[in-house]
């Protein structure tokens, strides 16, 4: 089973992410409470860490978690510019509103 944390500031999205990840039985979606977070670096490897681009604190996230956990960067439109810079950086995926909910089930379970 492969966990998977939703870290936004809109509430909407962190539910619709959530009820999107909980149709596919191998994922299992922790919310993102502080003790949660606090604990991060507890989890196990194969977790997911969602950030959505317009967190303030997204680049500490990306940071802190890229190096051991599979981090999907997550916007709400197409207009980010950034995105290319922080694909380049780190080892991150990425997917956006417009994305099908297919092929965002497929990037959390690293199959793309």
């Amino acid at each position: 089973m492969t966990h998977v944390v939703v870290l936004s500031d809109t509430h909407h999205i962190v539910k619709s992410l959530s009820l999107l990840i909980q149709t596919e039985p191998s994922l299992h979606v922790l919310n993102a409470t502080p003790d949660v977070i606090n604990s991060m670096v507890q989890l196990p490897d194969n977790s997911v860490i969602i950030v959505d681009m317009n967190l303030e604190n997204m680049e500490t996230f990306i940071n802190q978690f890229s190096g051991k956990y599979r981090v999907v960067l997550y916007s709400g439109s197409l207009e980010i510019m950034d995105i290319p810079i922080y694909l380049q950086r780190t080892d991150c995926r990425y997917f956006n509103a417009y994305t099908s909910p297919e092929e965002i089930i497929k990037i959390l379970m690293g199959c793309v």
